[in-house]
């Protein structure tokens, strides 16, 4: 079955999700407490039934992971004048993104502050080693690049169809 690289990617958070049902299900059923000698209804469904489809969606997620790292291996974006992998969009975005964290840190520290040191009671100065405003405006052309990448990966993900056999199981109704 053909879906785009976006849905995929939420597939793949969709399986995540089930996963961490299912693990709640399993410790909700493993185990049965009646009074002693009473006896039990046993749930409608066993650990081994539990465990099975647990391993069942793991070894899905672990394939469509495959398939969407193969997608974005083989798929480009334009960047800085030149055609990068998804891959290395993805990772630079996320390196942009904490390096604007950065940024918008030293973007809004005060270029002198005072503050009483809460034992000795003494003033103490703190004085910025740097221009905040400067780096305010790093951080806003930054933020300007992160969003321009971030929308021509978002183009590519929503654009580009890929074979996911095992999405039939999951996306048809």
């Amino acid at each position: 079955m053909k879906i785009t690289l976006a849905q995929a990617i939420n597939l793949l958070s969709s399986l995540h999700k089930k996963v961490g049902e299912l693990q709640n299900e399993f410790f909700h059923i493993h185990v049965i407490e009646v009074p002693k000698g009473e006896v039990y209804t046993p749930y409608d469904i066993t650990v081994e039934a539990v465990l099975q489809e647990l391993s069942e969606v793991w070894h899905d997620i672990l394939e469509l992971k495959e398939i969407i790292q193969k997608a974005n291996l083989n798929n480009m974006v334009q960047w800085d004048g030149n055609s990068i992998s998804m891959i290395r969009a993805i990772e630079t975005a996320k390196h942009l993104r904490e390096r604007l964290h950065l940024l918008k840190t030293l973007a809004t520290t005060k270029k002198r502050e005072y503050h009483v040191h809460h034992q000795s009671g003494a003033i103490m100065e703190q004085i910025a080693l740097f221009d905040p405003a400067e780096f305010k405006k790093q951080a806003d052309k930054l933020t300007r690049q992160v969003e321009l990448l971030s929308s021509r990966i978002d183009k590519v993900n929503y654009t580009v169809e890929i074979e996911v056999p095992l999405a039939h199981k999951y996306l048809e109704a």
